[in-house]
């Protein structure tokens, strides 16, 4: 395969881990608003159970229910979230592999042009005759 060719696909390659590390650093901020909007209910549900007619009886036992069930979501949202983080890091590590990948085969292929010019240079002035300065 042909040094441009192969930088091509290189260059193809690292646009797509670029686009899978933005993906999951964006899902990694959709679950970070999750768990804010869950611990935000979590702490209203907590203030609405202390005041009022929600801190007794019935709606006291159902505020706790939501409370747990906040929590565990809460709790869930978490895990999530921590497997994400590695998810968006792995990806970035392989963006980030794909563009020295690249580097490397654009510096390559410019030194194969730059050896090449110098090559029909070289080739160019032997080939000529010389001139005579008699």
């Amino acid at each position: 395969m042909s040094e441009a060719k192969r930088l091509q696909k290189l260059e193809r390659l690292e646009r797509l881990y670029k686009q899978m590390h933005e993906l999951e650093v964006w899902r990694l901020e959709a679950l970070a608003r999750q768990r804010d909007a869950l611990n935000e209910s979590h702490r209203a549900m907590f203030a609405a159970l202390g005041e009022g007619v929600a801190a007794y009886g019935p709606p006291a036992a159902a505020a706790m229910r939501r409370i747990l069930a906040l929590e565990r979501e809460i709790a869930e949202t978490e895990a999530e979230v921590a497997a994400q983080k590695r998810k968006a890091f792995d990806q970035g590590a392989r963006a980030k592999l794909a563009d020295r990948a690249r580097e490397t085969a654009d510096q390559r292929y410019r030194d194969q042009q730059r050896r090449k010019e110098l090559a029909e240079l070289i080739e160019r002035s032997l080939s000529r005759p010389k001139s005579s300065s008699a």
